[in-house]
């Protein structure tokens, strides 16, 4: 019989940022950007993280800091060493990093969502998967060219479906501390009885 165990939400220790100091970092960051149709970021971010919450009732306070920090790297001048001294977890910067484009590796945006597919954390992958359905809204497409929202559509329907399988196949994807269903600390006991 296995025990239940507990996990630690690394996000809950003293000098964490809460979510809304990660909204609001977040929204700092990204003042001034526009998305693809010519909104402000914030609102891509809005609707990436909610949209976490509702694809995976269950997302973590890790993946839901994450979805709020998900482009901070790529999109602006901010450091994964920066967000280490801001106090987030290394959880957290380890999925933000997997979702981030490195633009001294080469690869093909196809590529990438392979690599992370195959080797990415969980909760990279739920992010990741939350900001293409954010990416695919057809009210967001619409808003662009009939050939770009054709093509940015395209690929991003492929991307997310590459990764909503990596997720659903048992090794397609590291199920590392940021899974709801692995518990490292014991919450129930199995001790021999004892006669008082």
């Amino acid at each position: 019989m296995s025990n239940l165990i507990l996990k630690r939400d690394p996000t809950s220790v003293p000098g964490h940022p809460s979510l809304e100091e990660t909204a609001a970092f977040a929204d700092t960051l990204h003042a001034g950007q526009t998305d693809k149709a010519g909104e402000p970021y914030i609102g891509h971010l809005i609707r990436v993280s909610r949209h976490l919450v509702q694809l995976f009732p269950h997302a973590t306070p890790v993946e839901r800091h994450a979805a709020w920090l998900h482009d901070a790297l790529e999109d602006t001048p901010v450091t994964a060493a920066e967000l280490r001294g801001r106090g987030y977890a290394p959880e957290v910067i380890e999925i933000v990093e997997a979702v981030t484009k490195d633009p001294d590796n080469g690869e093909t945006y196809a590529e990438r969502i392979e690599t992370l597919a195959a080797r990415g954390p969980r909760g990279a992958l739920r992010v990741k998967i939350a900001d293409l359905t954010d990416n695919v809204d057809t009210a967001r497409l619409a808003t662009l060219s009939e050939a770009k929202a054709a093509s940015l559509g395209k690929r991003y329907t492929q991307a997310r479906e590459r990764l909503l399988a990596a997720l659903d196949a048992p090794l397609g994807a590291l199920a590392s501390d940021d899974d709801p269903n692995e518990f490292p600390m014991p919450l129930l006991l199995q001790l021999p009885a004892v006669e008082h």
